[in-house]
């Protein structure tokens, strides 16, 4: 073996070594930070549980509700009650037919529901008791007089300048389109006083309005609620929807499109 050889024969073996010694390093350096690694995911497994299977209800298809929304709000389709005293009936609930039940006759002429009759009498008797005199001034219409009570306010708008437009517009803020007013299904009354002068009348709404409840009846258009009723506020409009619905309408302070859903 010449001179050369034997001088590069040490450094071949230092250079094995090295790479020997060099992967043990390697290989103990995967070991611990496999260690390191294993610990860790069992820690968070441990403590958040990350990895646990989810639930039937995260991995499955969404819930019927959100399945069924729009703009992140539920749809939900307004259907009348069956209960008659809880009929809606405005612009976007019109009735379906004619009215075709009892009527009872009041002391001028007015018509009503005969079933709202005796708990009608009986707020008027109180309010008698009371010193009060209330009258009502509209029952029940049929859709022909509620079409020429619209007609006459168009009327009267167009004789203060306005197109019939204009004044169909108008009308139509006091007085509904026949088919959408609860004057024609006989359980709603416009009440006023005898005399009807302000003095009078205030003092009879304002008793209704503290008392009315406890004979089923509501403040059917309360002032500031015309978006949601459609219809500007009567402080001389009341509403029979039964004692129970009544009690929790006016301590509420909502209107009947709210208390039935119907918004």
């Amino acid at each position: 073996m010449g001179d050369k050889q034997r001088q590069r024969e040490p450094f071949r073996v230092r250079l094995i070594i090295g790479l020997r010694t060099y992967g043990k390093e390697v290989l103990a350096a995967a070991i611990v930070v496999a260690l390191v690694v294993g610990v860790a995911f069992g820690v968070n497994k441990f403590f958040y549980g990350f990895d646990s299977p989810l639930s039937t209800a995260s991995t499955g298809s969404a819930p019927a509700a959100d399945r069924e929304s729009k703009g992140g709000r539920a749809e939900k389709k307004f259907v009348q009650s069956k209960d008659w005293k809880l009929i809606l009936v405005n612009a976007d609930h019109p009735l379906e037919g004619a009215f075709d039940g009892e009527l009872t006759e009041l002391r001028y002429g007015e018509r009503v529901d005969s079933r709202i009759y005796p708990d009608l009498q009986r707020m008027f008797d109180q309010m008698r008791e009371e010193g009060l005199s209330p009258r009502v001034m509209q029952g029940y219409r049929t859709g022909e007089e509620q079409k020429k009570r619209l007609d006459n306010k168009i009327k009267e708008y167009m004789g203060y300048g306005k197109s019939r437009e204009e004044a169909r517009e108008l009308a139509l803020q006091w007085e509904q389109e026949p088919g959408t007013t609860e004057h024609e299904i006989g359980i709603c009354v416009d009440v006023s006083s005898e005399t009807g002068d302000n003095e009078t009348a205030n003092a009879v709404w304002k008793w209704m309005d503290a008392n009315c409840a406890q004979f089923g009846f509501i403040k059917r258009y309360p002032t500031g609620k015309s978006a949601i009723t459609g219809v500007k506020g009567e402080p001389w409009h009341y509403r029979y929807v039964g004692e129970e619905a009544a009690q929790e309408i006016m301590e509420q302070g909502i209107t009947l499109e709210e208390y039935l859903g119907a918004l």
